[in-house]
Protein backbone atom coordinates (compact mmCIF):
# COMPACT_ATOMS: atom_id res chain seq x y z
CA UNK A 1 0.00 0.00 0.00
CA UNK A 2 1.73 3.37 -1.19
CA UNK A 3 1.67 6.07 1.31
CA UNK A 4 -0.66 8.12 -0.84
CA UNK A 5 -3.13 5.11 -0.11
CA UNK A 6 -2.60 4.95 3.29
CA UNK A 7 -2.95 8.83 3.53
CA UNK A 8 -6.74 8.99 1.45
CA UNK A 9 -7.90 5.61 3.52
CA UNK A 10 -7.08 7.39 7.21
CA UNK A 11 -8.95 10.46 5.69
CA UNK A 12 -12.03 8.11 4.45
CA UNK A 13 -11.84 6.97 8.47
CA UNK A 14 -11.76 10.41 9.92
CA UNK A 15 -14.43 11.33 7.49
CA UNK A 16 -16.85 8.68 9.06
CA UNK A 17 -15.96 9.17 12.63
CA UNK A 18 -17.43 12.77 11.60
CA UNK A 19 -20.51 11.02 10.39
CA UNK A 20 -20.59 8.79 13.75
CA UNK A 21 -20.51 11.97 15.80
CA UNK A 22 -23.18 13.64 13.20
CA UNK A 23 -25.55 11.35 13.90
CA UNK A 24 -25.38 10.61 17.71
CA UNK A 25 -25.63 14.64 18.09
CA UNK A 26 -28.35 17.16 17.16
CA UNK A 27 -25.71 19.94 17.16
CA UNK A 28 -22.18 21.03 17.75
CA UNK A 29 -20.78 21.09 21.71
CA UNK A 30 -18.05 23.34 21.81
CA UNK A 31 -15.20 24.62 19.48
CA UNK A 32 -16.13 27.79 19.59
CA UNK A 33 -13.27 30.43 19.61
CA UNK A 34 -11.93 31.34 23.16
CA UNK A 35 -8.94 33.42 24.59
CA UNK A 36 -5.95 30.97 23.99
CA UNK A 37 -2.52 31.38 22.58
CA UNK A 38 -3.11 28.73 20.04
CA UNK A 39 -4.71 28.87 16.39
CA UNK A 40 -4.90 26.36 13.44
CA UNK A 41 -2.59 27.66 12.04
CA UNK A 42 0.18 27.83 14.81
CA UNK A 43 -0.46 24.33 15.06
CA UNK A 44 -0.30 23.61 10.95
CA UNK A 45 3.02 25.86 10.58
CA UNK A 46 4.38 23.79 13.58
CA UNK A 47 3.34 20.30 11.91
CA UNK A 48 4.61 21.17 9.23
CA UNK A 49 8.37 22.10 10.22
CA UNK A 50 7.94 18.81 12.13
CA UNK A 51 8.11 17.22 8.96
CA UNK A 52 11.11 18.29 8.04
CA UNK A 53 12.89 19.32 11.47
CA UNK A 54 12.61 16.40 13.40
CA UNK A 55 13.21 16.37 17.28
CA UNK A 56 12.51 15.37 20.57
CA UNK A 57 11.21 18.07 22.64
CA UNK A 58 7.26 18.73 22.81
CA UNK A 59 6.85 21.91 20.52
CA UNK A 60 4.06 24.96 22.21
CA UNK A 61 5.93 24.33 26.13
CA UNK A 62 4.37 21.18 26.38
CA UNK A 63 6.69 19.30 29.33
CA UNK A 64 4.87 15.56 30.12
CA UNK A 65 7.41 15.83 33.47
CA UNK A 66 6.10 19.11 34.43
CA UNK A 67 2.75 18.28 33.79
CA UNK A 68 2.42 14.53 35.92
CA UNK A 69 4.52 16.66 39.05
CA UNK A 70 1.49 18.65 39.03
CA UNK A 71 -0.62 15.82 39.11
CA UNK A 72 0.68 13.94 41.78
CA UNK A 73 2.61 11.04 39.48
CA UNK A 74 5.96 10.14 40.25
CA UNK A 75 7.95 8.44 37.75
CA UNK A 76 10.88 8.95 35.13
CA UNK A 77 9.78 10.99 31.79
CA UNK A 78 12.16 10.03 28.59
CA UNK A 79 11.37 10.41 25.32
CA UNK A 80 10.03 7.23 23.41
CA UNK A 81 12.03 7.30 19.40
CA UNK A 82 9.11 5.92 18.40
CA UNK A 83 8.74 8.43 15.00
CA UNK A 84 11.82 6.95 12.87
CA UNK A 85 14.03 7.89 15.78
CA UNK A 86 12.87 10.25 17.01
CA UNK A 87 9.99 11.30 20.02
CA UNK A 88 7.89 14.01 18.01
CA UNK A 89 6.49 14.16 14.55
CA UNK A 90 4.09 16.67 12.28
CA UNK A 91 1.73 15.45 9.92
CA UNK A 92 -0.89 17.65 8.06
CA UNK A 93 -3.71 16.59 6.26
CA UNK A 94 -5.79 18.88 3.13
CA UNK A 95 -8.89 17.06 3.53
CA UNK A 96 -11.56 15.09 0.77
CA UNK A 97 -14.72 16.07 -0.53
CA UNK A 98 -17.73 14.11 0.20
CA UNK A 99 -16.91 10.39 0.01
CA UNK A 100 -19.40 7.69 -1.06
CA UNK A 101 -20.33 5.23 1.39
CA UNK A 102 -18.73 1.79 0.81
CA UNK A 103 -20.89 -0.80 -0.73
CA UNK A 104 -23.66 -2.03 1.78
CA UNK A 105 -23.03 0.07 4.94
CA UNK A 106 -25.87 1.66 6.20
CA UNK A 107 -26.31 5.49 6.83
CA UNK A 108 -28.38 7.88 8.13
CA UNK A 109 -31.08 9.29 5.36
CA UNK A 110 -29.96 12.96 5.98
CA UNK A 111 -26.27 12.09 5.04
CA UNK A 112 -26.21 10.22 1.28
CA UNK A 113 -22.59 10.30 1.42
CA UNK A 114 -19.63 10.72 3.84
CA UNK A 115 -19.19 14.36 4.65
CA UNK A 116 -16.35 16.30 3.56
CA UNK A 117 -12.98 16.26 5.69
CA UNK A 118 -11.78 19.39 6.68
CA UNK A 119 -7.69 19.97 6.25
CA UNK A 120 -5.96 19.69 9.74
CA UNK A 121 -2.66 19.37 11.48
CA UNK A 122 -1.13 16.46 14.33
CA UNK A 123 1.84 17.25 16.26
CA UNK A 124 1.94 13.88 18.42
CA UNK A 125 4.91 13.56 21.24
CA UNK A 126 5.76 10.14 22.73
CA UNK A 127 7.42 9.27 26.22
CA UNK A 128 8.26 6.58 27.75
CA UNK A 129 7.53 6.84 31.83
CA UNK A 130 8.80 4.00 33.82
CA UNK A 131 7.74 1.04 31.92
CA UNK A 132 4.68 2.65 30.49
CA UNK A 133 4.09 4.34 27.21
CA UNK A 134 2.60 7.85 27.20
CA UNK A 135 1.51 9.44 23.70
CA UNK A 136 0.67 13.10 23.91
CA UNK A 137 -1.63 14.67 20.94
CA UNK A 138 -2.50 17.98 19.60
CA UNK A 139 -5.04 18.05 16.61
CA UNK A 140 -6.76 21.00 15.18
CA UNK A 141 -8.81 21.91 12.24
CA UNK A 142 -10.10 25.17 10.28
CA UNK A 143 -13.55 23.92 11.15
CA UNK A 144 -15.52 24.64 14.51
CA UNK A 145 -16.63 21.43 16.52
CA UNK A 146 -15.23 18.63 14.12
CA UNK A 147 -11.72 17.72 15.80
CA UNK A 148 -13.05 15.13 18.37
CA UNK A 149 -15.16 13.28 15.70
CA UNK A 150 -12.58 13.32 13.58
CA UNK A 151 -9.94 11.48 16.04
CA UNK A 152 -12.97 9.42 16.87
CA UNK A 153 -11.24 5.86 15.42
CA UNK A 154 -7.74 7.07 17.66
CA UNK A 155 -10.19 7.51 20.66
CA UNK A 156 -11.11 4.04 20.21
CA UNK A 157 -7.94 2.36 20.28
CA UNK A 158 -6.71 4.40 22.90
CA UNK A 159 -9.19 4.38 25.50
CA UNK A 160 -10.24 0.94 24.18
CA UNK A 161 -13.99 1.96 24.00
CA UNK A 162 -17.09 -0.17 22.66
CA UNK A 163 -19.56 0.99 20.07
CA UNK A 164 -21.99 2.26 22.68
CA UNK A 165 -18.88 4.35 24.59
CA UNK A 166 -17.61 5.96 21.47
CA UNK A 167 -21.07 7.29 20.86
CA UNK A 168 -21.14 8.51 23.87
CA UNK A 169 -17.86 10.46 23.67
CA UNK A 170 -19.59 11.96 20.48
CA UNK A 171 -22.42 13.11 22.04
CA UNK A 172 -20.64 14.26 25.38
CA UNK A 173 -18.27 15.96 24.05
CA UNK A 174 -15.54 18.51 26.17
CA UNK A 175 -16.42 22.08 25.71
CA UNK A 176 -13.41 24.99 25.60
CA UNK A 177 -10.85 24.26 28.80
CA UNK A 178 -12.65 21.28 29.94
CA UNK A 179 -10.78 17.73 29.89
CA UNK A 180 -12.46 14.48 30.52
CA UNK A 181 -11.82 10.30 31.05
CA UNK A 182 -13.13 8.44 28.24
CA UNK A 183 -13.96 4.69 28.64
CA UNK A 184 -14.01 2.55 31.77
CA UNK A 185 -9.80 1.43 32.10
CA UNK A 186 -9.46 5.63 31.77
CA UNK A 187 -7.05 5.27 29.48
CA UNK A 188 -7.28 8.59 27.87
CA UNK A 189 -7.99 11.73 28.47
CA UNK A 190 -9.31 14.66 25.99
CA UNK A 191 -9.44 18.20 26.32
CA UNK A 192 -10.62 20.77 24.43
CA UNK A 193 -8.37 24.09 24.02
CA UNK A 194 -9.84 27.07 23.48
CA UNK A 195 -8.06 29.19 20.55
CA UNK A 196 -7.69 32.27 18.81
CA UNK A 197 -9.57 32.54 15.51
CA UNK A 198 -11.65 29.58 13.41
CA UNK A 199 -11.22 26.05 13.82
CA UNK A 200 -11.14 23.55 16.88
CA UNK A 201 -8.02 22.33 19.11
CA UNK A 202 -8.09 19.04 20.97
CA UNK A 203 -5.29 17.69 23.19
CA UNK A 204 -5.47 13.91 23.97
CA UNK A 205 -2.85 12.32 26.70
CA UNK A 206 -3.29 8.48 26.21
CA UNK A 207 -1.53 5.43 27.99
CA UNK A 208 -0.51 2.68 25.51
CA UNK A 209 0.24 -0.67 27.48
CA UNK A 210 0.84 -2.40 24.56
CA UNK A 211 -0.60 -6.22 25.35
CA UNK A 212 -0.07 -6.01 28.80
CA UNK A 213 -2.21 -4.23 31.90
CA UNK A 214 -2.45 -0.82 32.26
CA UNK A 215 -0.16 1.49 34.99
CA UNK A 216 -3.20 2.41 37.13
CA UNK A 217 -1.19 5.41 38.33
CA UNK A 218 -1.01 6.90 34.78
CA UNK A 219 -5.24 6.22 34.51
CA UNK A 220 -8.46 7.94 35.93
CA UNK A 221 -8.45 11.16 37.84
CA UNK A 222 -4.26 11.35 37.84
CA UNK A 223 -4.38 11.00 34.22
CA UNK A 224 -7.23 13.99 34.08
CA UNK A 225 -4.87 16.12 36.01
CA UNK A 226 -2.17 15.42 33.85
CA UNK A 227 -4.02 16.74 30.74
CA UNK A 228 -5.19 19.46 32.35
CA UNK A 229 -1.61 20.88 33.43
CA UNK A 230 -0.66 20.33 30.14
CA UNK A 231 -3.24 22.66 28.44
CA UNK A 232 -2.53 25.18 31.08
CA UNK A 233 1.14 24.95 29.68
CA UNK A 234 0.51 25.77 26.08
CA UNK A 235 1.59 28.96 24.44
Amino acid sequence: MTAAHRRKLTAVFAAAGIALGAAACSSSTGGVPGPGALSYGSVRSTAEKLQQDKQDTCPFGLDLGKALQAAGIPGTVTPDHEYDGHAVQGSVGDGLPPQPWPSGASHPPTMPSIPATPPNADVSCAYQVGTARLDLELFAVPQSGVAVNMLLPGIRRAAELSVAELQQVATEQPGPGQTRILGSKGTAALARIAHQGEGDIVLMLSQNPGTGEPDQALTGEPLRKAATALVDQLH
